[in-house]
């Protein structure tokens, strides 16, 4: 009878490690919440609560399967990407796993555009890029394409593009969120540096003759000698 147990115990924790070690889309339990790893992401890690898309600096909440994006200085949450990315492809595009300990990465977003700037992997993986599907912050390790997986992702890809399938789900209810600027008053003249400013090319001026430079003296004009008489005592 025991070892019935600890075989159910053991074939139950397997299934729950397989379950939230993921691999691909797939709803997920960690610290009590459930979180719903999307088709268009890569393989789910355990804890992960947010998804960074560097090239649309737009965020991804899998607890509330909505898009944080930016919009007239306030953050939008939507379950579908915003009409100014509507072509941008979620299936093929470079996602970061956000650090499990994050909470609202947005209100710390100038962080991530300075950490994980537009485009930035085609630099750092110029030699291999295309192989490269993402980062996770946890491993601290790229997340690679598997064999066949990209091609199988794309073929599987829903036709609506960057909509999720989720039915006939409305508009996220939840209100605008203003963005929080830390340590900088807004407004305030950037300090221009040397090297911020134009450089301003140097006019070589024209040496003056020699002639120029030595002007004649003027003439000395001599003062009329006054003469004195002498008297004789």
């Amino acid at each position: 009878m025991k070892l019935f147990k600890r075989l159910s115990i053991g074939f139950a924790l397997s299934i729950l490690i397989y379950g939230v070690s993921g691999c691909g889309p797939g709803t997920y339990v960690s610290g009590g919440i459930q979180y719903s790893n999307p088709a268009w992401a890569p393989a789910y890690y355990p804890g992960v609560r947010y998804y960074y898309i560097p090239d649309i600096e737009t965020y991804y909440d899998l607890s509330d399967d909505d898009f944080v994006y930016l919009n007239d200085g306030q953050w939008m949450f939507s379950p579908y990407l915003p009409p100014m990315y509507s072509g941008f492809d979620l299936y093929s595009c470079f996602v970061v796993s956000l650090n499990v300990n994050v909470y609202h990465p947005w209100l710390h977003h100038q962080y991530y555009v300075s950490h994980y700037p537009r485009y930035y992997y085609h630099n750092v993986y110029h030699n291999n890029y295309a192989s490269v599907r993402g980062f996770n912050e946890n491993s601290r390790k790229p997340i690679m394409w598997k064999s066949g997986e990209r091609e199988q992702t794309l073929r599987l890809k829903p036709s609506q593009g960057n909509r999720l399938s989720m039915g006939n789900r409305v508009q996220s209810p939840k209100p605008p969120q203003m963005t929080n600027y830390y340590g900088k008053r807004i407004g305030q003249p950037v300090r221009v540096r040397p090297q911020m400013r134009q450089t301003r090319p140097q006019v070589r001026e024209s040496r003056p003759m020699m002639s120029e430079m030595r002007a004649p003296a003027p003439a000395r004009v001599s003062a009329p000698r006054v003469t004195r008489s002498h008297r004789t005592p």
